[in-house]
Order: structure tokens, then C-alpha cells, then sequence
């Protein structure tokens, strides 16, 4: 006689008592999704049968067919007398008597899809072995063999482990759908009306007209030049412009909406991430405009005494603070003796193009409050849209910084070239352009001599390269910080997951992955 086994069962706990047919699914663990009450015929069970056949061909199931592992078949046969919690009694299908003796049932809830709750179940917590066939001995040596290498050999099993999980998610979350076209199978016999046509997708028999085939390659080459063209720019136009991404990004989000919007409430093959993916851009995009619209409000009511503040603090600290930095570093600071006559030619050079900047600046002040106005009527676009107008805005403003950067640095670069290629004159060694590397060579006295000279020259002209680049790379870098703190800003309005966070305070059962552990009983 063979020994009993256990048999994991997933039980619905919201099934009301009855006896009858289960049916749902036997891999990766028996799974039951409902019962047809069960009749006297001895072709019950074949009716049930082609009772769950009839449901596969719905269009409905067909929409989801494809995310299942396998059909839902008759799994066994079950008699509850009672529902106050107590185990019910179960014979899987096609298992000998001889093994129906232990069952453990571990309950689960059938959600409907309104509701937006799913299950991620985890066979490692679970602590289950899936069901095997029933041609196998199930002794109670190969059971503790079995259970042993599962809880011993944790790469195998995780790996196996989350395979399953996967298909049993999602059998978990489609049960109740399941159940409703059995309902509707055995009561009308009519199939539920899909309650959006895009849920399945008709074959479309009409074939467009074919152009001739030189006008077409023709037409596509222009048009393949076109859309280079402009994605090219597109691409440097999101490189220099802040405002630019971010109307890619809204542009980006639109399209994704407008796609999703008619299939997230009514398409049964939507996942729980797709669904949460539309829900958290819709309320990001929502909570940025609103958000958007009430700074806006206050940048357009205010415009006037911001457009004070902001001429003051650029000529303060953009061009009278840069003025006094560049004056103090041409007068030796610090005891630092720099060379007088490029100390000169920096000091002269830079402070014009800051005096410059700053000519053109309050020529452009009466424009400010109309600029912090357009700014602030930009916030219907959202709060994103003004960071990135903000950042666009404090790019123009600061590019003499920039430029005097871009001088200093290149200066500076050549200078670094230079004294790299001193030191490989002294040691004998000259770099190979065309074998791209290092290699030994002797060189005549001449050339050693005027690699000296130009070695002193740089010596003594390092200092002062090296000192108006420090203040300039300072300033690039304090400019850079600003622009990193609206970027991360922008990136947290438009990425943040606030719909996932709230759904976890108000529903966790929304979350597949705080999920608690189901109950055994």
C-alpha cells in the first residue's frame, strides 16, 4: 500500500460552501479558481470539461491566454459542508484514494481587477514543493530527499522558484475572471459583451494601395534624410536646452496616456505594473501641473520686486564680485608673485568680457519682470516646465562665466599637452602617432636645448595659467551645483513613485510585493 503525501492546495477563501467539480489549474501548484455544483450524470465531469473549453474561446480569456502557462482544467472534486473556516474535503483529479488523506490548503482571496489588487506569491517562503504527477512514487524517502535538496541547493531552487512564482501570480489574479465566464458560460450561455472593443484586436482584410516602386524608395530617401535631420537636432537641442528635454519628457508622457487610456481600465491582459506605470505618470503629471500652476501665479504676481532682485544679484555677484576677483588676482594675492605681463593680458581680457556681459545685462533689465512673467504663465505646462525654464535662464545669464571658463581651460589644457611632451623629450622618448604609443628615441642636442627653454617658459608661466583657471573653474562649478539641484528636482517630479508610495499607506493588497503571507489551515 502506498504511503499518503501532502498535497498544497491554493483554496479560494471567499468560496461559499458547495459540492461539486473544481476546476483551475494543476502547474506549478494546484490551483483551484471555482466549482460547478456537481450532478448525479455520470458526464458531469465531461461536461465540465467542454464547459471550460467553451470558455477558452471566448475573446475575453483570448486576451489573457497568452500570459497563462497553461489552460484551466478540471482539478479535482471537493464537498464543503460548512463555511466557517473549517477544511473542506478534496480529491484532486485522477489521484488514487490511497494519497487523498493529507491536504493542506493555503487560502487565497480572488480579486477582482476594479479593485486593482494582486498577489506575488513566493514558493521560498511558502515553503511548498509544486505537484507531481501522480505516476511517481511519492514514498516518504523521496519526499525528505526532495525537501532536503529544496531547503540545501538555494541557487537551483531560487532560480526555479521565481519561474513558478511568475505563473502562478498571475493564475492567482485571473481567477475571478476566469469564474465570471464560467458563471456566464453556465447561466446564458452567451459570453459577456467586452466591455471595450480594443481588448481584442480584429484582423484588418483591407490592403492599402502599393505606389510605384521608384517614387516610393524616392519618397523614402527624402524622408529618411528628413527625420536624420531633424533628430539630429532634436539631440542637440536636448544637449544645450533644459526646456527642450523636458518637452521631449511631457511629450513622451502624452503619447504613453493617450495609448494606454483606452485599454487600462477594460483590457484584461494589462499587468499590475502596466497599470501602476499609467496611474503614477497621470498623477505625477497632475500633481506637476497643479503644482506648476500655483508657483506660477506667484512668480506672475511678483514679477516686479524678483526682477529687482535679480538685477541686483547679477551685477553684484556675476559682474562687480568677478571685476574685484580678476583686480585682486593681478595684484600678487596672497604673497603669490605671478607673472606680470600675462597677468596683464588675463586680467585685461577677462575684465572686458565681464564688463561686456554686464553692459549687455543692464540694457536687458527692463525685460526682466516680462521674462519672470513668461516663466510664470509657463507653469500651466507644469512645475517642470519652469525648473527647466529657470535652468535655461541661468545659462544665458551666466554665460560670460562660461566663456572666460572656456579661455582659462583651454589655455590651461594646452599647457598640461606641453609639459607632457617635455617630459618625454627628457627622457628620451617621443610619442608614435602612428602606432599610437611610446616610443625610445635619441634626439640632438639643439632639440634638447630648446626643450629646456620652453620647459623654463612654462615653469614660470604655470602659476598664473594655473591661478585664473582655479577661479574660473570655481565659479563653472558653483554654476554646475545649481544646475544639478533643478535637475534633480525636475527628475523627482517626473519620476518620483508617488502613486506607489500613497497606494502603500492606503492599500497595501494594491502592491504585489507587500503582500502577507497567505494562510494555511
Amino acid at each position: 500500500m502506498k504511503a499518503a503525501r501532502t498535497t498544497t492546495v491554493l483554496w479560494p477563501s471567499d468560496l461559499p460552501a458547495s459540492r461539486g467539480i473544481c476546476y483551475g489549474w494543476k502547474r506549478p501548484l494546484l490551483l483551484v479558481a471555482g466549482i460547478v455544483p456537481f450532478s448525479e450524470s455520470k458526464d458531469s465531469e465531461v461536461d465540465v470539461h467542454d464547459l471550460i473549453a467553451s470558455v477558452v474561446a471566448f475573446p475575453q480569456w483570448r486576451a489573457v491566454r497568452d500570459m497563462l502557462s497553461s489552460d484551466p482544467e478540471v482539478v479535482g472534486f471537493c464537498e464543503t459542508t460548512a463555511s466557517n473556516g473549517a477544511s473542506p474535503y478534496f480529491r484532486p483529479a485522477g489521484m488514487p484514494s490511497a494519497l487523498e488523506s493529507d491536504t493542506q490548503f493555503v487560502l487565497y482571496h480572488r480579486h477582482r481587477r476594479p479593485t486593482m489588487r494582486f498577489y506575488a506569491f513566493d514558493f521560498n517562503e511558502l515553503d511548498i514543493l509544486p505537484l507531481q504527477d501522480s505516476s511517481d512514487d511519492p514514498s516518504p524517502a523521496s519526499t525528505n530527499n526532495a525537501e532536503a535538496a529544496l531547503q540545501s541547493d538555494f541557487t537551483r531552487v531560487q532560480a526555479a522558484a521565481s519561474r513558478r512564482s511568475a505563473s502562478l501570480d498571475t493564475e492567482a489574479n485571473f481567477a475571478q475572471l476566469l469564474v465570471d465566464l464560467v458563471e456566464h458560460q453556465r447561466v446564458g450561455g452567451v459570453p459577456p459583451i467586452p466591455s471595450s472593443p480594443l481588448a481584442v484586436t480584429p484582423e484588418r482584410s483591407l490592403t492599402p494601395a502599393i505606389p510605384p516602386a521608384s517614387s516610393t524608395v524616392q519618397r523614402s530617401s527624402h524622408y529618411a534624410l528628413v527625420r536624420q535631420a531633424v533628430r539630429r537636432l532634436h539631440a542637440i537641442s536636448r544637449e544645450f536646452s533644459t526646456t527642450a528635454d523636458q518637452l521631449d519628457v511631457r511629450f513622451e508622457q502624452g503619447i504613453y496616456v493617450a495609448g494606454e487610456l483606452p485599454h487600462v481600465y477594460q483590457d484584461k491582459a494589462r499587468t499590475v505594473s502596466s497599470i501602476s506605470k499609467f496611474h503614477n505618470c497621470v498623477w505625477l503629471v497632475l500633481n506637476d501641473v497643479i503644482i506648476g500652476v500655483a508657483f506660477g501665479s506667484f512668480l506672475c504676481e511678483n514679477r516686479h520686486i524678483l526682477a529687482g532682485w535679480l538685477e541686483y544679484s547679477m551685477q553684484h555677484y556675476l559682474i562687480i564680485r568677478m571685476q574685484l576677483a580678476l583686480l585682486w588676482l593681478n595684484n600678487w594675492p596672497a604673497g603669490l608673485k605671478l607673472n606680470t605681463e600675462l597677468s596683464h593680458f588675463y586680467c585685461n581680457t577677462l575684465v572686458g568680457v565681464v564688463s561686456a556681459w554686464g553692459w549687455l545685462l543692464e540694457r536687458s533689465a527692463p525685460y526682466f519682470p516680462a521674462l519672470i512673467g513668461a516663466i510664470g504663465i509657463a507653469g500651466c505646462c507644469g512645475m517642470t516646465m519652469i525648473v527647466s525654464l529657470l535652468s535655461d535662464t541661468l545659462s544665458l545669464l551666466t554665460a560670460h562665466t562660461y566663456a572666460c571658463y572656456y579661455l582659462s581651460a583651454t589655455v590651461f589644457r594646452h599647457q598640461l599637452s606641453l609639459a607632457g611632451s617635455l617630459w618625454n623629450l627628457f627622457r628620451g622618448k617621443r610619442y608614435n602617432v602612428l602606432r599610437n604609443r611610446i616610443d625610445s628615441w635619441d634626439y640632438e642636442l639643439d632639440q634638447l636645448l630648446l626643450g629646456t627653454i620652453l620647459f623654463t617658459l612654462l615653469a614660470f608661466l604655470y602659476p598664473t595659467v594655473l591661478t585664473y583657471y582655479a577661479l574660473f573653474a570655481t565659479a563653472r562649478l558653483a554654476i554646475m551645483m545649481i544646475h544639478a539641484v533643478l535637475d534633480t528636482v525636475t527628475a523627482l517630479l517626473n519620476h518620483f513613485p508617488l502613486f506607489a508610495l500613497l497606494l502603500r499607506v492606503k492599500d497595501p493588497l494594491r502592491l504585489p510585493d507587500t503582500m502577507p503571507t497567505s494562510r494555511r489551515v
